[in-house]
């Protein structure tokens, strides 16, 4: 095998090992502040209604948990990181998901 095809191999070899961009968000990494997310992006109007209404709370994302209001009756979990959380799946519950500085990085049911 010729230097060139070591080279090459070896490129193809790394290359692999890398994570594409949408594993990024499944890691809980909130978008820059005011930046439209993914599905924002491509069609603002891809947002359904959710059963809980997570969609009205996309604003939270990026804000201090401290900072921000929502009425008394919605059920909502906060989960910091490393938290041990129950798997039941409760579509009307808001799971609001915080860094370890309790900044808001995602907003979504459960």
């Amino acid at each position: 095998m010729t230097s060139r095809s070591l080279i090459l191999v070896a490129m193809m070899v790394l290359g692999a090992c890398t994570a594409p961009e949408s594993e990024t968000a499944e890691k809980g990494e909130a978008p820059a502040k005011g930046e439209p997310t993914f599905t924002e992006a491509i069609n603002p109007e891809a947002l359904e209604p959710t059963p809980c209404g997570s969609e009205g709370y996309q604003s939270f994302v990026g804000e201090p948990l401290a900072a921000v209001t929502y009425p008394d009756d919605l059920r909502v979990r906060v989960i910091p990181p490393g938290a041990i959380v129950t798997m039941d799946y409760l579509a009307e519950r808001m799971n609001i998901h915080v860094d370890k500085d309790g900044v808001i990085t995602k907003v979504i049911c459960g």
